[in-house]
């Protein structure tokens, strides 16, 4: 039987995977990087990225915006629909390191430091952002349906 992510990180400290998903998106690229979660000896902050499981064993690494007394309150970069109750329980590690570009970048970098204070807290504005670009790529789509219709036959 193969280990759970969990246990691997409980033995060895650490595990490094390749993401699936756009939910951390523009910072984790789905499919193409390679990330380093380790595992958690202190106290969760604000902004860690967590690896985390549902009840239903679903994996989901997102970012903690806010720690209330029921839990964190989670959600992707990339989304901006809020997940509440994320319990110390359910959180198996932290986000250390990722491979972009075959470049690797730490929690610590400047540049990281100074995304993460952009991006987390413009959570309002970043629901426009996202949306805006989503009724984009649809309406591109609907325009390029229409145009192989009508001249390609």
């Amino acid at each position: 039987m193969p280990k759970r992510i969990e246990d691997i990180i409980r033995e060895r400290g650490f595990y490094i995977t390749k993401t699936k998903g756009t939910s951390m998106y523009p910072l984790i690229k789905g499919d193409c990087s390679d990330v380093c979660i380790v595992r958690i000896d202190g106290d969760i902050k604000k902004y860690d990225v967590v690896l985390y499981i549902r009840e239903s064993g679903e994996y989901v690494m997102h970012r903690v915006l806010d720690i209330k007394d029921e839990g964190c309150v989670c959600c992707g970069d990339n989304q901006w629909e809020l997940e509440y109750g994320v319990t110390r329980d359910m959180i198996i590690g932290r986000l250390d390191s990722w491979y972009k570009n075959g470049e690797r970048h730490t929690v610590s970098d400047k540049s990281y430091l100074r995304y993460v204070k952009i991006w987390c807290m413009s959570l309002k504005l970043r629901k426009l952002m996202l949306k805006t670009v989503r009724l984009k790529w649809k309406l591109k789509e609907f325009c390029y349906k229409k145009y192989k219709k009508v001249f390609k036959g």
